[in-house]
């Protein structure tokens, strides 16, 4: 009877360690006890959605040499153990969506994924970048980090994303972008910077994008704008400045944007615009300074603005609108 009893609980045990398996769409998926321990690849399938597990980590080597070209984990479960093993044998992902997990970052953690070009980190609760978070990630071109609880980034926060064209910083609590920190970044096209804490633009942090065509810093905290704070931005179309708290515009500040076709400046503290403020954007169409306190516009403010087809003054503490003495075409619609 001992013996029976003994030979039954080693059977328990047994079956405690095992695995539970599921079958997904040309996947076997594999894990315990919250650990992600084993996916092989049964039929030619590219795409792979391992949701819905409760999975807490994902083991060293425990995918097989799979075909995947997307691979999501981003339902149901809150992954916060993982390292650059755990990617191992996915050498053809191009698409790793990790949302709403709990990931740390750390040092080569995706230095597997050769060919990825699109990484989804949002809502992760991350607070900081180290340094080479994202060495070996030479071919990535997406990069979401929105909705997280960075503080800062520096010089080293993207080091090796030399071909990254968008870049999602939305919704975090940055107050602080150090010089260098987008130096690598050459191909950059969109920067999404809206919802933190910005106080001001450091000199040059955005000098070396180049062929920047979107910038988003919505709902920051800047109180001015320089002629300095866009320098070099000269493909620069889409600028938001919108719900801050700017007070001034250095006379000048837009000379270096002669690309810039929309900018926005509504909800914020002006009062005042001068016959400067937007020299050399000859192509701007979108003008939005609706929901500011402006009562003074100084004559051919708008002089120069040969595009321009919408300008939006609603909300404002102007008595009238005198279009000539504004310097505005005929092809401006003019919305107060």
């Amino acid at each position: 009877m001992f013996l029976v009893l003994f030979l039954l609980g080693l059977d328990l045990v047994g079956a405690e360690v095992q695995p539970t398996c599921t079958q997904l769409t040309g996947y076997r998926v594999c894990h315990r006890k919250g650990t992600l321990v084993d996916v092989t690849q049964e039929q030619s399938e590219d795409r792979l959605n391992i949701h819905d597990l409760d999975l807490l980590s994902i083991r060293e080597n425990a995918f097989k040499n799979l075909n995947t070209v997307k691979l999501s984990f981003s339902l149901g479960n809150k992954i916060s153990v993982v390292s650059r093993e755990s990617f191992k044998g996915l050498e053809k992902l191009e698409r790793l969506d990790l949302d709403s997990n709990v990931v740390p970052l750390s040092v080569n953690l995706f230095s597997e994924l050769k060919q990825l070009r699109s990484l989804s980190l949002i809502f992760n609760k991350i607070n900081q970048i180290p340094k080479d978070t994202f060495n070996g990630l030479n071919n990535l071109m997406f990069l979401y980090l929105g909705h997280n609880n960075i503080e800062s980034i520096n010089e080293h926060s993207f080091s090796g994303l030399s071909s990254l064209s968008f870049l999602w910083l939305n919704d975090n609590k940055i107050s602080n972008i150090e010089p260098g920190t987008f130096s690598d970044m050459r191909e950059l096209t969109r920067l999404h910077l809206e919802n933190n804490k910005l106080t001001s633009i450091q000199p040059g942090i955005l000098r070396d994008l180049r062929k920047l065509d979107g910038l988003f810093l919505e709902q920051n905290q800047l109180t001015s704008i320089s002629k300095n704070d866009f320098k070099g931005l000269h493909d620069l179309r889409i600028l938001n400045l919108q719900q801050n708290q700017i007070v001034s515009i250095e006379d000048g500040a837009f000379w270096d944007l002669p690309q810039l076709e929309q900018l926005d400046l509504k909800n914020n503290l002006l009062t005042q615009i001068n016959s400067n403020f937007f020299s050399g954007t000859t192509n701007l169409r979108k003008l939005d300074l609706s929901n500011n306190k402006i009562s003074v516009m100084k004559t051919n403010a708008f002089t120069g603005l040969p595009a321009l087809k919408s300008l939006y003054l609603a909300n404002n503490k102007l008595a009238n609108v005198n279009r000539k003495a504004l310097g505005l075409t005929s092809l401006t619609t003019v919305h107060t």
